[in-house]
């Protein structure tokens, strides 16, 4: 018994140990079979996804409800109904020649503008409308009105397309009996006989000769009209005999002419009916043609503006031109580019993919242009710095002469010989050039020589006059300008004149250095002395050179000099006796 109970004590105090045990080695064992998880494992790639197939895109382009209107009109027009079905909701009991035929008929009727119909693929929401519905217009026959609704379908080939909708087509008989048993006006009697004729790309010849007439008819208008405005102010002046300028007599008239007259010509157009078709292309012409001539006032607007500020830059400032003209050939570079995208929008063409191709193309350019662009920014920096203007007279490498233009390329220099040298900005910008205007005074620098037989009195008398006579000259500046003795090698004294003539101008420099030198001449001659030339002197005589007597003395004195160590010429060692 003192057995088993000893073994029970001892199976006690192992069983602790034995489950510890077991927990370790459960441990072990999962954290070994985690190694073997799938979810370990590398994980392989997963199937690429299918590709989304693309939208369908409708070769008709009745993607927006703007060109799908223009789609039937265009295949109507030229009598292709079959294309021209495409683009209705036609109802299974009407025949689409007769329907075109009557519709045809009601165009005079139509109000609106297609240009206006949303050129969107998701149309735009309008009151009284669901989504999906846009309204091109309104045709109207005595008191009864239709709405022209496109409506938004999802065809199965095409994807989703914009239709004329089934209702608009069926009120369309119904229409076209009303207007037919309504009795027509003046008005629509003259424009039936407009119609009538023989027709020419879908429109009769008398037609055609009404629009070829409205166009000298337009301007002759406009003539007239801006005339009768002017016409009171003119004759209120003329009566008291004062000088008057209308504005047409000015630069801004023509353009403004031009406006009127497109406006003009747009209403005898309109009043002439032709196709529908026609009418939206021809409005999107005259649009951008107002567009056009809109820029061009704008620009001679701009053109006054900046004459005005040249003008007074000239008067008060005195610098600053050149930077003026260039900002202003900018300004008209800006206002062409941008009636220019304009009038592409006007006329239909996605504005949006041409600049988009404009900057890619703009970025070729710059990278093919590069030194028109340092040209371009050379000039700039010059005009900013003010380092030279149009109108300076300047020094560029050898050639002087005076400025004629500085434009976003190249400088343009008249020189003095009358040719014209054309600089690039960017060469300029970077090399040494002395510009002459900017010079407060000019420098006259000038030598002259007087005959070696000038007594010395002579010589002093043409200095001391040259002298004053520069000191009294109010062209000459004071207190800088001499008249010096530099030498007289040779057969002559040679003479040195140095002053500022107070001018920056080198034209009226010239002028001042030839009266300076005008009155030199009379100096010298009043002296008694000639001018120097260009000569070799030769002595034939038979008087002795020098003075025996002077001679022999001073021989006499440097000899003893000599003697005595006490004399040694310029550069001579002196030698100490031991």
């Amino acid at each position: 018994m003192s057995l088993l109970r000893q073994n029970k004590h001892r199976i006690r105090r192992l069983l602790p140990q034995a489950r510890a045990l077991n927990v370790a080695v459960a441990i072990s064992l999962l954290a070994g079979s985690a190694l073997y998880l799938p979810a370990q494992l590398p994980k392989l790639a997963a199937p690429p996804a299918k590709a989304e197939p693309a939208a369908p895109v409708d070769p008709l382009g009745r993607q927006t409800p703007r060109s799908s209107l223009i789609g039937f009109l265009k295949y109507e027009s030229i009598g292709d109904y079959v294309t021209a079905s495409r683009y209705l909701q036609l109802p299974p009991d009407l025949h689409l020649p007769e329907l075109s035929k009557e519709f045809r008929k009601l165009y005079p009727n139509f109000q609106g503008s297609i240009n206006m119909v949303s050129d969107d693929p998701n149309g735009t929401v309008e009151t009284g409308l669901p989504p999906g519905q846009e309204r091109a217009g309104v045709v109207t026959v005595d008191d009864e009105t239709l709405d022209i609704i496109l409506v938004r379908v999802d065809d199965p080939e095409a994807g989703k397309i914009w239709l004329v909708s089934q209702g608009t087509l069926a009120a369309i008989p119904h229409l076209y009996a009303k207007l037919e048993r309504e009795q027509p006006t003046e008005t629509s009697r003259i424009r039936l006989a407009l119609q009538s004729g023989p027709v020419v790309l879908g429109m009769s010849t008398t037609q055609w000769f009404c629009w070829l007439l409205s166009i000298p008819a337009s301007w002759l208008l406009a003539w007239l009209s801006t005339f009768l405005v002017s016409a009171p102010r003119r004759a209120w002046y003329g009566l008291r005999k004062l000088p008057f300028r209308t504005v047409w007599d000015t630069p801004l008239g023509m353009p403004i002419r031009c406006m009127i007259a497109i406006l003009l010509h747009g209403l005898i157009v309109y009043w002439l009916q032709p196709p529908l078709l026609y009418r939206i292309y021809y409005v999107r012409l005259l649009a951008a043609m107002l567009v056009a001539c809109f820029g061009w006032l704008l620009s001679r607007l701009s053109d006054q503006g900046f004459d005005r500020a040249l003008h007074q830059t000239r008067v008060h400032t005195k610098g600053g031109e050149s930077i003026l003209i260039l900002m202003q050939r900018l300004n008209r570079v800006g206002i062409l580019i941008i009636a220019l995208v304009a009038a592409l929008a006007l006329l239909g063409l996605n504005v949006t993919t041409t600049l988009a191709g404009l900057g890619i193309g703009g970025l070729a350019v710059a990278l093919a242009a590069q030194k028109t662009l340092e040209n371009l920014i050379g000039g700039i920096s010059l005009l900013l710095d003010r380092a030279i203007q149009t109108g300076d007279f300047c020094k560029i490498g050898d050639r002087v002469g005076k400025v004629e233009d500085i434009g976003l390329r190249s400088l343009k220099l008249r020189t003095i010989d009358q040719n014209l040298l054309v600089v690039p900005n960017g060469v300029l910008a970077q090399m040494q050039f002395e510009n002459l205007k900017a010079r407060p005074k000019l420098l006259i620098n000038q030598n002259f020589s007087l005959r070696i037989e000038t007594q010395l009195e002579q010589l002093r008398f043409v200095l001391d006059s040259v002298q004053t006579m520069l000191n009294d000259e109010p062209a000459i500046e004071a207190g800088t300008s001499r008249v010096r003795v530099t030498s007289f090698a040779g057969a002559a004294f040679e003479l040195e004149l140095f002053a500022y003539g107070m001018t920056s101008d080198w034209s009226e420099l010239t002028a001042i250095r030839q009266d300076v030198i005008l009155k030199i001449a009379g100096i010298v001659e009043a002296a008694g002395t000639r001018f120097a030339a260009p000569t070799r002197l030769t002595y034939q005589s038979t008087d002795l050179c020098v003075d025996p007597d002077r001679a022999s003395d001073i021989v006499r004195q440097v000899t003893e000099l000599r003697a005595n160590n006490a004399f040694r010429l310029p550069g001579e060692m002196q030698t100490v006796s031991k």
